[in-house]
């Protein structure tokens, strides 16, 4: 999930230059319209319509990101 936060709150270009990655992103950022609170909150709306084989890849993806950091 904190790729799909950053990915909305900086934007691609930005977001994909962090993991290394040198790639012109059409996704703007809106951290600067956002409050952190409101990308969360939008991002589980998006999440809520997903099905649920792609619920299930999410989660587990968020839970290794998790891991990798040590959270």
């Amino acid at each position: 999930d904190s790729v799909l936060f950053d990915y909305t709150k900086l934007g691609g270009k930005k977001t994909l230059a962090k993991q290394g990655v040198d790639f012109q992103s059409g996704m703007p950022g809106f951290g600067d319209e956002l409050t952190d609170a409101q990308i969360w909150n939008i991002l589980a709306f998006i999440k809520s319509t997903w099905p649920d084989r792609q619920r299930e890849v999410q989660a587990a993806r968020s839970e290794a990101e998790q891991q990798k950091r040590g959270d």
